[in-house]
């Protein structure tokens, strides 16, 4: 399975965020130039993050961007779901014409299968476990 953009980028601003134990909050600006990603698409993303209470945010001179509880607990897998749900499913019987289709076409069900147990699969895990040690140079800089 092929993970989009915006998944990419999001996977890489909450593993961030977490990374900072919340002892310090990151600006747009600064992930940005920390991915190298444009700000615009930044704003996007930090947006559905938020609007989803992945993050929290504040303006202003003490503002930023924290990671919030719930992007703590949940497990891998509900999350990626969350952030690939803006796309289509992994085969869209009705997106082109298609010759198979009938109920006795299975290739859909079992896709929906395996991306369940994808899902499954990471569940197993929460943003916690992604932390390392050595990514801890990354802030002193």
């Amino acid at each position: 399975m092929k993970l989009n953009h915006f998944t990419d980028f999001s996977m890489r601003v909450l593993m961030y965020l977490n990374q900072k134990n919340n002892t310090d909050s990151s600006s747009l600006d600064e992930l940005s130039e920390r991915f190298r990603i444009s700000r615009n698409h930044l704003v996007k993303i930090v947006q559905f993050l938020s609007n989803n209470n992945l993050v929290s945010t504040k303006r202003g001179k003490n503002g930023g961007i924290h990671i919030s509880e719930k992007a703590l607990k949940m497990g891998l897998g509900d999350l990626i779901n969350m952030l690939e749900q803006e796309e289509f499913p992994v085969i869209n019987c009705h997106s082109k014409p298609c010759v198979f289709i009938s109920h006795s076409c299975r290739l859909k069900s079992l896709l929906d299968v395996a991306y369940q147990a994808f899902i499954d699969s990471l569940n197993k895990n929460k943003l916690s476990d992604l932390k390392f040690e050595s990514w801890n140079a990354i802030f002193s800089s």
